[in-house]
């Protein structure tokens, strides 16, 4: 007996449950991609219930059917083209807030599709004294209406119960024959959209819509045909909602602190630090664990192998690697975790609207805090994520400065440094140095890109902001499993996508820096052994001269060496010359660089890759390599590098030109380049 399958399509307005309510449906039965012919996400599911398999897909938060940004342009041009499908609406609707919420639900119910709508915030509603008379909302919509929790799971077991009874609502306001002509539009979807509003008339109620023919004006039209919309929707809240004048949220009482223009920064910086502190102190066991896993492995391949080019390769170049991409998963899984925590308990919102006001005055709206924010995690689909803004000014200004945001990447190289920088567990008053010190990091890149954004608000032609509208979640706890599948998913993100990069980069370099032309790297060791024997060095001690020999005859030496006249200002030799070549695929790769480079300088004993850096000493000087100049240094051109060729990839595609990245990467390397040389000849 084949099985029935059932397309569904999951939508709603922004911050409402419905990714909650997606996790709650699918598990870990679902994938991320992205639709077809652009780079913005798509979430696919699968569940089964009563014998019928169903596929769905999570469409981005939308106001409204009329597309204002890119990325409602694509629920737009999704929702069209499954018009010729069997495809039924999950719409996700919240009861705190119901008149704004079925204005999308009007406009979809013309659609004359089968819909269902799933009610969420029902505790928050009744908080504030709101209730809903379910049965009544189902007979004014004409379809089924399932209450839901998608934090708890509450209703999730009734609403897939109701989806075979989901039907074609009622409430339709346009003609069905006009809604009918949807599937044969064209290329120019939105904009005929709003043109065809100007013919919008009566629905149900055989009501006569204030829009005519005779109105020339799309905005015009659209506006009189939202008022239009809202009037018919009013009859229906007066009818299935009472409100007897609930108690102030207590959360929302805590925003007179949350967003209060100078306690509410202060809160701010507290909370940062705490998640930079929790990066540090709660990832400092699993990467000993790691790190004691990865060494114990390379004792016993060291033991079994027999020499050769063979124990070189697995030990120096696949070991190595594997190394540079496991030992920061618990501080990328960390971080994403707490930002993730932020999210979902609703203070992730006040953040965004307390930054509006600073951002508006260096000509960017709150929306532009979206990529900003993401950007700590990476500035790829920080990027993408400009597409919810109205104003393209903004989105060039917001592409262009989001990549100085401290990124995930950027974690491994920070946390390698300021190891080597400041000794654990050293404290500034109650306060762990290390994370205070990754806290100022972020803090400048922050500074850095605000900075920026009021630079090019001063050379941008145009003046006028794109408008912020964000929806105030309650203050909640989170569902520990829908947080957990998504660190997973960004973690795994992380291993299978930089981690192929980190692997493939690290086998180049155990190569280039174990092989030379000719028999330059034979010559290299007999005088290097020849040297050792005159300066009466001990056998370890010829073993590390003769391997840094070896490493400076080597290709990679060959290649640092020629680019170190251009790095020395900055206090950096030709090994961190390699490591900066090497980490403009991923910057992330720093760290997997420096491990091949010192992995071929030890004495064939795994250890840790600080340790070996500490060690490292300047052959002519025989002074530490890595001081406290050239670390901060370091620390400083990594802030502000534009060293991710991902980033410049999806910033052509998002812009359309080469100018953009172009100029990215020429301001930012510079920015880079000057930075470091000042701080290193400052500290020296």
């Amino acid at each position: 007996m084949n099985q029935v399958r059932r397309q569904l399509t999951l939508v709603g307005n922004p911050n409402i449950g419905k990714s909650s309510l997606f996790n709650q449906l699918t598990g870990l039965q679902q994938k991320i991609g992205n639709f077809a012919g652009v780079t913005i996400e798509k979430k696919t599911g699968r569940f089964e219930s009563d014998h019928i398999s169903y596929e769905i897909t999570d469409l981005p938060g939308s106001y409204s059917l009329v597309p204002k940004s890119p990325d409602e342009t694509v629920v737009f041009n999704e929702i069209i083209r499954g018009l010729e499908t069997d495809q039924t609406f999950v719409v996700v609707v919240d009861a705190s807030n119901l008149s704004r919420n079925l204005l999308f639900f009007s406009q979809l119910a013309d659609l004359k599709k089968p819909c269902l709508v799933a009610l969420t915030m029902t505790d928050v509603a009744e908080k504030r004294g709101i209730s809903l008379d379910i049965k009544a909302l189902e007979n004014e919509l004409g379809c089924p209406v399932v209450p839901v929790n998608g934090r708890t799971g509450e209703g999730v077991k009734e609403l897939k119960a109701k989806l075979p009874e989901a039907s074609v609502p009622l409430f339709r306001i346009f003609k069905p024959e006009l809604a009918a002509g949807f599937s044969s539009w064209g290329t120019e979807q939105a904009d005929q959209y709003i043109n065809w509003l100007n013919w919008v008339s009566g629905g149900a109620n055989q009501e006569k819509s204030t829009v005519s023919a005779s109105d020339t004006d799309p905005k015009l039209a659209l506006a009189k045909e939202t008022v239009f919309r809202y009037q018919m929707i009013k009859k229906i809240t007066e009818k299935v909602e009472r409100n007897s004048g609930g108690k102030e949220d207590s959360g929302f009482k805590f925003d007179r602190i949350a967003l209060h223009p100078i306690f509410g920064y202060v809160l701010m910086l507290v909370v940062l630090l705490i998640v930079f502190e929790g990066i540090f102190e709660l990832a400092s066991y699993p990467m000993e664990w790691i790190e004691n896993m990865v060494g114990s492995i390379g004792s016993f391949l060291e033991q079994i192998l027999p020499e050769g080019i063979l124990k070189r390769f697995l030990l120096e170049g696949i070991l190595a690697g594997i190394q540079g991409i496991v030992i920061f998963i618990p501080q990328i899984a960390i971080l994403f975790g707490l930002i993730g925590l932020l999210e979902q308990s609703g203070y992730m919102a006040r953040v965004m609207i307390l930054l509006d006001r600073l951002m508006g005055k260096i000509g960017l709206s709150g929306k532009a805090i979206v990529p900003l924010i993401s950007g700590v995690a990476c500035a790829v689909p920080a990027i993408l994520s400009t597409r919810s803004m109205t104003s393209q000014r903004e989105r060039l200004i917001a592409i262009f400065v989001t990549p100085l945001m401290s990124c995930s990447a950027r974690l491994p190289v920070f946390t390698l440094l300021i190891a080597l920088l400041i000794p654990a567990r050293v404290f500034w008053g109650p306060v762990p140095l290390q994370g205070l010190v990754l806290f100022c990091l972020y803090l400048i890149g922050l500074l850095g890109a605000v900075i920026t954004a009021f630079i090019l608000h001063h050379f941008l032609p145009g003046k006028q902001n794109g408008s912020f509208l964000l929806e105030i979640p309650p203050y909640q706890l989170p569902n520990w499993k829908h947080l957990g599948i998504s660190v997973y998913q960004k973690s795994m993100a992380f291993v299978l996508e930089a981690g192929k990069i980190i692997l493939a980069i690290s086998v180049i370099l155990w190569y280039l820096a174990g092989f030379g032309p000719g028999d330059s790297i034979e010559k290299a060791a007999v005088h290097a052994e020849v040297e050792a024997a005159s300066m009466n060095l001990t056998d370890t001690e010829k073993d590390h001269l003769v391997a840094s020999r070896q490493l400076e005859a080597s290709y990679a030496g060959i290649a640092g060496r020629w680019i170190e006249p251009a790095i020395q200002p900055m206090g950096f030799d030709w090994k961190i010359g390699v490591a900066l070549i090497s980490s403009f695929a991923a910057r992330e790769v720093f760290v997997g660089t420096m491990s091949i480079l010192y992995a071929s300088g030890s004495d064939g004993e795994p250890g840790l890759l600080r340790s070996k850096m500490e060690a490292a000493r300047n052959p002519s000087t025989g002074l530490p390599v890595f001081t406290p100049a050239v670390i901060t240094s370091l620390l400083v051109f990594y802030i502000f590098a534009m060293q991710c060729m991902s980033t410049l990839a999806v910033s052509y595609r998002e812009t359309g030109s080469w100018k953009w990245p172009f100029l990215q990467l020429i301001y930012m390397t510079g920015l880079s380049f000057g930075l470091s040389t000042w701080v290193f000849h400052l500290l020296s």
